[in-house]
């Protein structure tokens, strides 16, 4: 039996410590991402509040998105380096002070300065280790490990999202802050603890004579070739059009005349059907190719914002949310595997850092244009039609997506 034979059968059993590794990740997501996808329930109470419009108070998560995919090119290079679990801490210690200090806010300032940078800060630290740590546990195995993983952030607003509506709404946004906070440090830090890097020299052996196709490129030969631009902008573009609806679902659905409950549970919708999706579709990667899941999830989520568009009644929103989720979750849990499918482990966590920065233009400056369209217009319908267009780019680019040969 070869040495690549014996590595794909330890990924069989239960007891192989990479499953470790993803579950304890996923937690982490779960934790971090709740928080920061809650940001969408926080947003109305906050501008009627302070009386910001909702374009200001949005600012905050543009904010957050570019500052913690900047940095997370060099959090990305820490984990090559020293391993992802010093990040990983540091990233839970942000991410919970962050959150603390929200409740302390009353002016704008405050809002962009302990969620737009502590807690971007913070979430920073994660992704990416997790992320690239996860891919170097895995070989057979590893689109349905970075699946899971990955669908940490699906999983998210499922706890966080009515959570965080029902504190609003019982006690109030400051209260909620606080609670949230603290399950941070309670949750997020003894987890990460779990986590710890992968035998990378064996591997890298492993996988070389396995698969041509992982050439172990540097970041810099990584750049000079088209699949990783193509790459990194397929993911930017779908990103405007994921985020621009998953920050500003709630108040769409509430101005619709339903309850900041209901709204919030319309987002938990998109969170479950988000973590089947990227699941399923770590799953079907490894049967069917990553491009080929890549691309059809791009192309109903595309179609999903035409029904979004046309709906008025609650049933038509659920609707929504669950198809939105799962093609969601089948393009957004694939992505990250590229980035050692097409290039190798020489730079994985770099590679997928720099693709991530890319994908942060889209990431901040969806929701805010949604919340423009909102303030400018009292409605969303311009922003999902950009939506639609902005999917469709992203479909192109996917298209265009090929291995990578050094």
């Amino acid at each position: 039996m070869t040495a690549v034979e014996q590595r794909n059968q330890q990924e069989n059993r239960i007891s192989y410590y990479g499953w470790t590794v993803t579950a304890m990740s996923f937690l982490a997501n779960v934790v971090g991402y709740g928080i920061v996808f809650a940001f969408s329930v926080f947003l109305k109470p906050l501008a009627a509040e302070f009386n910001w419009s909702r374009s200001l108070t949005t600012g905050a998560f543009s904010l957050y998105a570019l500052l913690h995919n900047i940095l997370a090119v060099f959090t990305g290079r820490l984990a090559d380096k020293f391993g992802p679990r010093v990040t990983m801490i540091i990233a839970g210690l942000f991410i919970g002070f962050g959150t603390l200090l929200m409740m302390f806010i009353d002016s704008i300032w405050q809002l962009y300065l302990f969620y737009g940078i502590f807690i971007a800060v913070g979430i920073s630290c994660n992704y990416v280790p997790s992320m690239s740590t996860v891919s170097r546990w895995f070989h057979q195995k590893r689109g349905l490990a970075i699946g899971i993983t990955a669908g940490g952030l699906g999983a998210a607003s499922v706890v966080f999202s009515p959570l965080s509506a029902w504190l609003i709404t019982t006690y109030s946004w400051r209260i909620a802050y606080l609670i949230l906070g603290v399950a941070c440090w309670l949750i997020f830090i003894p987890v990460v603890l779990l986590i710890r890097a992968a035998p990378t020299t064996q591997f890298a052996t492993e996988t070389k004579a396995a698969n041509t196709q992982l050439t172990g490129l540097s970041f810099a030969e990584a750049r000079q070739t088209f699949t990783f631009w193509a790459y990194c902008l397929a993911w930017l573009f779908a990103s405007f059009s994921e985020y621009a609806i998953m920050i500003n679902i709630v108040p769409l659905v509430s101005d619709k005349g339903f309850s900041l409950v209901e709204a919030s549970m319309v987002a938990a919708v998109i969170s479950i059907s988000s973590f089947i999706g990227r699941v399923m579709g770590g799953f079907l990667s490894d049967k069917f190719g990553r491009k080929q899941i890549f691309t059809v999830s791009l192309v109903i989520q595309m179609l999903t914002f035409a029904l979004l568009f046309l709906s008025q009644q609650i049933l038509m929103l659920v609707l929504f949310a669950a198809l939105f989720g799962l093609s969601m979750g089948g393009w957004t849990g694939v992505a990250p595997a590229f980035s050692a499918d097409y290039f190798g482990f020489r730079a994985t966590g770099t590679i997928l850092g720099f693709a991530l920065l890319i994908a942060s233009i889209g990431i901040s400056t969806g929701p805010l244009v949604g919340s423009y369209f909102y303030d400018t217009m009292h409605s969303y319908d311009n922003m999902i039609l950009i939506c639609i267009m902005t999917t469709a780019i992203a479909i192109v680019f996917a298209c265009l997506l090929k291995p990578v040969h050094k």
